[in-house]
Order: C-alpha cells, then sequence, then structure tokens
C-alpha cells in the first residue's frame, strides 16, 4: 500500500535509512516526509542533501502526516508520548498510525505513554543492515491496530528490507536473532581475519576473501536453491579439509554456543522490556 505522508520523530541513521528506502520506492512523496529532531535543521545535513523538511517541533511534523514513526532513543519514548498526548486533541492523534522503532519498548508502554487513546500503534524491530537497504525487520500490532496498520507497517519496513508480522511475545525471540544477528556476523567475520593473518595470509587479502565468502554463501541462501544443511553438504567431501574444519566447530560446541547466545540476548530484552 502507499503511505500518503508519514513524520520521523528523530533524524538519526534509521530515519535517514527509511526516508532514502521510501524516497527511492517511491512510497512516499519526498514532499510528504516531515522530519523533526533536537538538533536544529541546518545540522540534519542528509536531510537537506534529501529535499526533506525539518518541523520546528514534533507536534508540526506529527500534524502533517497520517503515519508517525518514532525512530527517537528509548529513554526518550516517555517525553515524547507525553507531549504528543499533552498538546493533541484526542481525535487527531487516533486518525494517525503510531510505528515504534524504539529497541525493547514493549507496546503496553507506548500506549500507555498516549493516554489511553484509541491510537493505532505497531511495535517494530528493524536492524542496521536496513541501513543498506537489507534490513530484516518484525512487528506486532497494538489493541487498536489493524489490516490497515500491519499493510502501513509493511510498507515501511519494505522499503529497506523484508518484513514479518509476529506476536508480542515473539519479538524479544527476534531482537536476539535478527536485531543482533549483525553483531554474531561481523564477530565471525573479525574471527575469519584474525585466523588466517595467523596462517600467514595478508590482512587485506583475508578481509576481501573473508567478506567475500561471507557475502557469496548468503546469496546461495537467499536463492533457496538447497537448505543451509544441503548447502554445507555439497561442500563438505567426506575426510577433506571442510570436514576437518566443520568437526572442530563441532567439538567446541558451535550451535550450542549460537543457541546459548540466542538465549541470552532474549532474557535480556525481557529484562528491559520490564525496566
Amino acid at each position: 500500500m502507499g503511505i500518503d505522508s508519514i513524520a520521523f520523530l528523530g533524524a538519526g541513521n534509521m530515519a535517514e535509512a527509511f526516508c532514502r528506502g521510501l524516497i527511492q520506492g517511491r512510497v512516499v512523496d519526498r514532499e510528504r516526509i516531515f522530519l523533526s529532531d533536537l538538533r536544529p535543521a541546518g545540522q540534519i545535513a542528509w536531510a537537506a542533501e534529501a529535499g526533506l523538511k525539518v518541523a520546528a517541533s514534533n507536534l508540526e511534523a506529527v500534524d502533517r502526516a497520517s503515519v508517525v514513526v518514532l525512530s527517537v532513543k528509548p529513554k526518550d519514548v516517555d517525553g515524547v508520548l507525553d507531549g504528543l498526548a499533552a498538546a493533541s486533541p484526542e481525535e487527531s492523534l487516533e486518525s494517525k498510525t503510531f510505528l515504534s522503532i524504539a529497541a525493547g519498548v514493549p507496546l503496553a508502554r507506548l500506549e500507555a505513554g498516549l493516554k489511553g487513546r484509541r491510537v493505532p500503534v505497531v511495535r517494530v524491530m528493524p536492524n542496521t543492515p536496513a541501513l543498506v537497504g537489507r534490513g530484516a525487520s518484525a512487528f506486532c500490532l497494538g489493541t487498536h491496530a489493524g489490516g490497515e496498520q500491519a499493510g502501513a507497517a509493511r510498507a515501511v519496513l519494505q522499503a529497506v528490507g523484508i518484513a514479518f508480522e509476529v506476536k508480542e511475545a515473539q519479538m524479544d525471540a527476534v531482537t536476539a536473532l535478527s536485531g543482533s544477528g549483525p553483531a554474531y556476523v561481523f564477530l565471525f567475520m573479525e574471527a575469519l581475519q584474525a585466523a588466517g593473518e595467523k596462517l600467514g595470509l595478508e590482512a587485506e587479502t583475508c578481509f576481501q576473501l573473508a567478506a567475500q565468502t561471507l557475502a557469496g554463501a548468503s546469496e546461495m541462501i537467499q536463492r533457496r536453491t538447497d537448505s543451509p544443511a544441503r548447502l554445507r553438504e555439497k561442500v563438505t567431501s567426506p575426510g577433506g579439509t571442510t570436514a576437518a574444519a566443520l568437526k572442530a566447530f563441532e567439538e567446541g560446541g558451535f550451535k550450542p554456543l549460537v543457541e546459548k547466545a540466542l538465549r541470552a540476548a532474549r532474557d535480556r530484552g525481557v529484562e528491559l522490556g520490564k525496566s
């Protein structure tokens, strides 16, 4: 679905990624994208470059949009919502869709911040590859949100990657898998590069070989000609070099360690959501 107009409250990196994706995908006309930020308009260089309008206040940005994206830091969410609820007529907020990309902030807290008004709220968990148009996001609907709001969320998120609707109880697992997931890949990349250097390869050679290997393997998985397990089997000759490496991973408890890591991230997300 197309979006008539959209406001981003907070003009950080993720807001920039979404704005560029929405413009490039022709989801929203650039003249209908509005920004609000604590910084003066002149300090938001990317907005001027993209030809976007920076409103004088959150209230002004919200008044001009049908979809509102809360792209502020989690610690600032309560203050932003309180200010909007105090200054806006009730019906003006209920006619809008609020999307929150503030990590760890549950729907109950978002809805409470709007003072019990029947405002459609959608909680979103994007990830940093959205910055390069390859995001993997999930969203869940609040009490007053339905199909129309789900469509708006998909339109925004698919402008920078893929999106799935889940239940809120699953959002901490999403955070552990895709939200924190890029860091796991970066860590594996670090390990590959460091190990290659110890085997005698030049640092830049290690970097290029490891980066291209990760990118190529990911592309093969996304083409879905085979499952990851089958792809692994195809490159693993019995008694060969790959088999020796995989045996070392197995003996080191690689899969249980990955599960332990995701559980730790999930559990931490649950804790943060309660604070």
